[in-house]
């Protein structure tokens, strides 16, 4: 019965999930790409955050905010003088609130790449011909945007179904496959666990699929055009200051759960629980965490783990893209498909897959964390060593090799070099990744390697709140360090 219920509701999250975010992120790029106001570029900027910000970290926050006793819970419960708090955070709600905060990137990212593009002459003949918005929209609009709609929403349903840190922290009795297969795991029923890993499994192999299916068919190619389209200038004053005002707010919603999570790490331990916002602030928690080697292990053990993950990754991507890119074997299908394998399963089957294939061998031992990272994040640094690789003109290996330079010689003086930014983008995107990493990480730690994102919730559980955001605002500082050293990459790739 139980997982009959968790399959059901499994479902109806992903769908959920798909249809808020394909709303919110369609909504966005439309804003951000269709129309010119002030505030549009940091929009955009900022409109990418939650790619870098590691999911648990968001849904701490979203509890210190809008839980029961969150601060904007009780500051809405003060102002209208209520006897309890306005709306359950708990549960499904609680559960889409945080996704429609971080899962709406796929469609803002791939909506956003086809309103680049979209042709505004075809959109002014239609209105000037007299058709509503509305029907603009259905039918210029929507066509063209169709293949961008598909492939967010099997990313998104993936990611949703895959979800594991808000069911498991706001879940409370709304039980899903991936809180399921943990706590069959912690039981020590390892075929019923293996057994739900195959549903969930199949339903995103399906799904994504299907969704290759039609985006095959939907994707038809309009003449490319040369000249870059102009976001429409919007003349009206008011008009301009709306967006501008709407465009601040978006920017101050997104960082709201950041700028908590720093705020309260500095709260002193053990001041704050009567009062909405907490009065005493130090470094207190700081200096517990790089003075107590218990308080620092967690921290020691996310590095060192994040960065051999990196490294084994990128050692395998190099050889992985120049296959994939530059040979001609028949074993390319299936090494695409291995290399691919990751990204459509779910964490938590990666990390119930890696426990049942490699229990006798490693189970209990510090190596499996690691390993289970590098597994999973793989196809992301794959991706971006290919990125370099089909960049990479032909030409400059073949002139060094006809100046009598031998293979191995061209490998590291010409290739390397040229591929080297979208390698340490690789390297880059899974260190970043593995820092806060939390769904992997429940199923496979131990006593030995505990990871950053363990001992918040840990924290947090005996509620030393300040410790928990200390360690959070830690993940963010490496994170956003990682992910400007990225931005500079990507500017050099392109």
């Amino acid at each position: 019965g139980g997982s009959l219920v968790a399959i059901k509701n499994t479902l109806i999250m992903g769908a959920l999930t798909v249809l808020i975010c394909g709303f919110i992120g369609t909504f966005l790029a439309f804003f951000v790409h269709y129309f010119d106001f002030p505030f549009r570029k940091l929009l955009d900027k900022v409109l990418l955050l939650p790619l870098v910000v590691p999911g648990l970290i968001i849904v701490f926050a979203f509890v210190q905010l809008y839980g029961e006793s969150g601060m904007i819970t009780k500051t809405i419960e003060n102002i209208l003088g209520l006897d309890g708090p306005p709306y359950t955070f708990m549960g499904l709600p609680g559960i889409l609130m945080v996704h429609a905060y971080t899962q709406y990137i796929y469609f803002y990212m791939n909506v956003s790449v086809a309103v680049k593009d979209l042709d505004r002459s075809v959109v002014e003949a239609a209105i000037n011909l007299g058709a509503s918005p509305f029907r603009v929209f259905g039918t210029v609009i929507v066509p063209y945007i169709a293949p961008a709609l598909i492939s967010s929403a099997i990313l998104t349903f993936m990611t949703g179904i895959g979800s594991f840190s808000a069911p498991n922290i706001i879940g409370g009795g709304f039980k899903v496959l991936t809180t399921q297969i943990l706590l069959a795991k912690a039981n020590l029923y390892m075929d019923l666990a293996a057994a739900q890993v195959v549903v969930l499994s199949v339903f995103a192999m399906s799904y994504m699929g299907i969704g290759r299916y039609y985006e095959r068919k939907v994707s038809f190619q309009t003449g490319t055009r040369e000249h870059l389209i102009q976001p429409m200038r919007i003349r009206n004053n008011m008009a301009r200051g709306f967006m501008s005002l709407i465009a601040v707010g978006i920017v101050l919603m997104i960082f709201l759960p950041i700028i908590t999570i720093v705020f309260l790490s500095f709260v002193k331990p053990g001041t704050w629980m009567i009062e909405i916002f907490p009065k005493e602030f130090g470094l207190d928690n700081y200096i517990r965490i790089f003075t107590r080697s218990r308080s620092l292990a967690p921290f020691m053990n996310s590095l060192k783990m994040a960065l051999i993950a990196a490294f084994a990754a990128v050692a395998m991507a190099i050889p992985a893209a120049y296959t994939v890119t530059k040979t001609k074997t028949r074993l390319k299908p299936l090494l695409e498909f291995l290399l691919m394998l990751p990204f459509a399963l779910p964490a938590s089957a990666i990390a119930i897959n890696m426990i049942n294939g490699f229990s006798s061998l490693l189970l209990g031992k510090w190596i499996m964390l690691p390993l289970a990272y590098f597994v999973s994040m793989l196809p992301m640094a794959v991706r971006s060593v290919t990125i370099s690789y089909e960049r990479l003109k032909d030409q400059y290996s073949e002139a060094s090799t006809n100046l009598g330079a031998g293979g191995m010689t061209t490998f590291t003086r010409v290739v390397l070099p040229l591929v080297s930014p979208g390698v340490w983008a690789g390297f880059l995107l899974v260190f970043i990744r593995s820092l806060g990493e939390y769904t992997i990480s429940a199923f496979l730690y131990t006593a030995s390697n505990r990871p950053i994102s363990i001992a918040m919730v840990n924290s947090m559980f005996e509620f030393e709140i300040g410790l928990a955001m200390a360690y959070g605002a830690l993940v963010l500082l490496l994170t956003a360090m990682g992910s400007s050293m990225l931005r500079r990459l990507q500017g050099n790739i392109e």
